[in-house]
């Protein structure tokens, strides 16, 4: 399910998790509230592991503090699921009632 959203999740070689997403997906980025609901989660997840949120036009990095960079990339990926999840069911629901 989440391929149908992300590309790929992977920490890249300066340790940062870059999360790629699918281009039909990529206007979102451009916006600032998704910007700031990125960051807002990323801060939320990691806590103090946080750093930084850089995005582009279809990925965004997340840097970490060093040697939380694999634990920080799961709870990433496990955010990512929850919220995939999350909006599947919202959208079942609205078609239900339709």
């Amino acid at each position: 399910m989440m391929d149908m959203f992300i590309k790929s999740i992977q920490i890249d070689e300066s340790n940062r998790i870059v999360v790629v997403i699918q281009d039909h997906f990529s206007e979102y980025l451009s916006k600032e509230e998704s910007k700031k609901m990125l960051k807002d989660m990323a801060v939320k997840v990691l806590e103090a592991d946080f750093i930084k949120l850089e995005v582009a036009k279809s990925s965004f990095r997340i840097t970490v503090v060093e040697g939380a960079e694999v634990a920080a990339k799961e709870k990433v990926e496990q955010e990512i699921a929850k919220g995939i999840e999350m909006a599947m069911a919202f959208m079942s629901q609205m078609n239900n009632k339709q």
